[in-house]
């Protein structure tokens, strides 16, 4: 296999791409009304969505990206965003439960949450990266 030299940090905010159009996605989809524009943007958003999902995979198959300690840096930052995903659910769980929010608002916490999961891995790795940890 062949071996380049990406940057991981870069590599991880790229990961975080398919998130934001599956956020997107999401809005598209509770948009009120038809419009074709709408429709085809939302078509448009899920295929891209994949197709980055499968070149990302294609790519970390065919080329050799963790190093070992690149490896153990991630599930440290994995286990971390684990323990901020529990906190971030069940704030949004509490959320919708006390508030009373309609199951629109509850798709959008947890959409909302995705992203915010996704980009926080990518900031705790580049910083656990960075430092060396």
């Amino acid at each position: 296999m062949k071996n380049k030299t990406i940057n991981l940090s870069a590599w991880m905010f790229f990961k975080a791409i398919p998130a934001v159009l599956l956020l997107v996605y999401y809005g598209l989809c509770t948009w009120n009304g038809y419009d074709p524009i709408i429709r085809y943007l939302h078509a448009a958003c899920l295929t891209l969505a994949g197709v980055i999902v499968l070149g990302q995979i294609s790519y970390a198959k065919k080329h050799n990206i963790f190093d070992e300690f690149a490896k153990e840096n991630l599930k440290t930052t994995d286990s971390i965003c684990l323990k901020l995903a529990y906190v971030l659910m069940v704030i949004a769980a509490l959320a919708c439960v006390f508030a009373d929010f309609n199951g629109i608002i509850a798709g959008y916490f947890v959409v909302g949450g995705i992203f915010l999961l996704t980009i926080l891995r990518a900031i705790i790795f580049a910083v656990i990266d960075k430092k060396g940890l």
